[in-house]
């Protein structure tokens, strides 16, 4: 005669093993929801529509520094704050140098760059950076120019139409 197993089924093997896939899933789940509520949104745009209608304003600043011929290059010295921007065919006193951080907004600032000389311009960080930024020059007269910033591979950017 066969013997019958009376061990109730919450103290075999199979069952717990069979209950905790499903069970591994809604925990993994309930994770991924958590932080996709509490991370950054940095990265997509609530006002896409304003953001496109400002890309066309930008392409045309863009433009303007064609037709003027605005050239420039930016050093940084991060051990001493310095920014030097040497240029071609900028005219104004000052300038606004923004930095934009790839991926969190929190880190954007920007740096006031007076005329030193006739091609030159100087401007001071008020702490050390690093990693990759969007910059961009903007004139008051209206022009712009930008670039990409990678200081783990350079501390200087051409910024080339």
């Amino acid at each position: 005669m066969d013997t019958i197993d009376t061990t109730p089924w919450y103290k075999q093997f199979w069952p717990w093993f069979v209950i905790s896939i499903p069970l591994s899933s809604v925990i993994v789940a309930v994770f991924q929801i958590y932080f996709a509520l509490n991370s950054p949104r940095d990265l997509v745009k609530d006002n896409y529509y304003k953001e496109g209608l400002g890309i066309n304003q930008e392409l045309g600043r863009k433009q303007l520094a064609a037709e003027l011929d605005v050239r420039a290059k930016l050093v940084i010295d991060n051990l001493t704050g310095e920014v030097i921007l040497s240029t071609q065919n900028a005219l104004e006193t000052n300038l606004s140098l923004n930095f934009y951080h790839v991926a969190i907004a929190e880190k954007d600032f920007n740096v006031t760059l007076q005329k030193i000389s006739d091609d030159q311009y100087r401007g001071s960080l008020t702490k050390s950076i690093s990693g990759n930024w969007n910059v961009s020059i903007e004139s008051d007269k209206g022009w712009q120019l930008s670039g990409r910033l990678d200081l783990t591979l350079s501390d200087s950017l051409d910024f080339n139409l």
